[in-house]
């Protein structure tokens, strides 16, 4: 059945059926994936999906339903299966579908050239990376993963309220994950890789290269004595520290009380320096998108700025209860689930100092080029982390031998305001559809070290 005349029909069934408002959230997906392993394809997929997810107000509650189909009998399902979650729903406040607005920002988040590329060269690419990986050092025993894909997906959002937008996104990804291994058996891993719309400016060769060289800068590590010491993140490392915490600028979390900065609106969070960014408009990224799950029009909004917390994101909901407007942060995680809150593209603003330069500023100290234990040994409520950690010593402004075996430990939030300098280098790479974060090197004064 069309879409649309499935929409239609729908719409006229839950209307008959004394539903309030509804929503039909549609979702088209297809991908293309294949693995390398010692110049052999370990694993090839090639998938399409298709789902749509109703919603409808009943009594004042908000029922879900999905479906993978469209038919007659689906749209029977559907109304039904509204009605009955709506009535095992407990919470308290109410949701509402949004009436959309005035226009759409239109946003560079597709490129048909995708559609040309053939499996064929999707495996040579792959193929490529790992026999350059392989060729850097003797050392580099193998690629642990070596992979290309690419992706295309499709939102359709539809509602009683008059809303109706589309919107449809592709794009390739690469990722080579080197490991080594030293004449003393200390083996190290590291990665490099590709996302983008543009498939032209992916070079395997480089890839590859890049994913040995950084495995083999981390061999002969080993501990520093404990301390304090001022360090210096890498932007990956840095990344994934701020989306560990990106849950705190999430309006329904501070609603809930699970939200450190609940209350800190207009407050100092962070140093100076540090300007935090959400902009789904940004060209090329996976998280780029007019509008949210919602609809409701994507903007970009300076969430910290100059250190200074300025606003959390919102879905409709939170918006209303706390009397704002909608920030277009409403995002469904999958088909099944309802509107939750996530981030787009979001990013510490760069600032003009290399990393490199950073380093040089800093003198003596530590790279931070990865940490292990995110999961569990970060509190996501208050900030506070102990994690493994792996990097460099850094002696007069350079780097003199890898690091590992240590902990770091502190407070995320604490850390932030104890940020010296951000660096030029922000760089989106291998993105989320939400919550895609990017942070430049971050030069931070002090952190507490257990090593040696």
């Amino acid at each position: 059945m069309d879409l649309k005349n499935f929409k239609d029909k729908l719409f006229a069934a839950a209307k008959a059926a004394g539903l309030k408002e509804y929503e039909l959230y549609c979702k088209r997906a297809s991908s293309f994936d294949v693995s390398i392993f010692e110049a052999e394809i370990d694993a090839f997929k090639s998938e399409r999906t298709f789902g749509v997810s109703f919603r409808g107000k009943v009594g004042g509650k908000m029922g879900y339903a999905f479906s993978e189909k469209i038919d007659d009998a689906v749209v029977a399902f559907l109304i039904e299966s509204v009605k009955q979650n709506a009535s095992i729903i407990e919470d308290e406040e109410e949701e509402f579908v949004y009436s959309g607005d005035a226009s759409y920002p239109e946003v560079v988040c597709y490129n048909p050239a995708i559609n040309d590329i053939t499996a064929d060269t999707k495996i040579e690419a792959a193929m490529s990376m790992e026999r350059a990986a392989l060729a850097v050092d003797k050392r580099v025993e193998n690629l642990t993963y070596c992979a290309v894909d690419s992706t295309e997906s499709e939102v359709y959002i539809a509602n009683s309220k008059g809303l109706e937008v589309q919107n449809i996104k592709n794009r390739t990804c690469a990722v080579a994950d080197a490991q080594v291994e030293g004449e003393d058996g200390q083996v190290k891993t590291a990665y490099d890789g590709f996302d983008g719309l543009d498939f032209s400016k992916f070079d395997p060769v480089v890839v590859g290269q890049k994913a040995a060289n950084k495995a083999l800068a981390m061999l002969g590590a080993s501990p520093v004595p404990s301390g304090k010491y001022p360090v210096v993140f890498v932007p990956e490392t840095a990344g994934d520290m701020l989306e560990t915490w990106i849950a705190a600028f999430s309006a329904e979390k501070a609603q809930k009380g699970f939200s450190i900065l609940a209350g800190k609106i207009g407050e100092k969070i962070a140093a100076d320096c540090v300007t935090i960014i959400d902009d789904p408009l940004l060209p090329g990224l996976e998280a780029t998108t007019p509008f949210d799950s919602e609809g409701v029009a994507a903007r970009t909004k300076t969430v910290v700025d100059n250190g200074v917390f300025m606003t959390f994101l919102h879905n409709t909901k939170t918006a209303r209860k706390d009397g704002v407007a909608p920030t277009g942060n409403g995002f469904k995680s999958s088909l099944e689930m309802p509107v939750d809150i996530a981030a787009t593209n979001f990013y510490v603003k760069p600032g003009t100092l290399s990393h490199e330069a950073l380093l040089e500023k800093m003198g003596n100290g530590l790279v931070i080029a990865g940490v292990e234990g995110l999961h569990s040994g970060a509190n996501e409520t208050s900030g506070d982390f102990s994690l493994a950690a792996s990097g460099f010593l850094v002696e007069g402004g350079k780097v003199v031998r890898a690091v590992d075996q240590i902990t770091i430990s502190g407070n995320f939030f604490a850390m932030m305001k104890d940020v010296v300098a951000v660096g030029s280098n922000l760089e989106f790479k291998l993105g989320d559809s939400t919550n895609n974060t990017a942070v430049p090197s971050l030069y931070v004064s002090c952190l507490d070290v257990a090593g040696s």
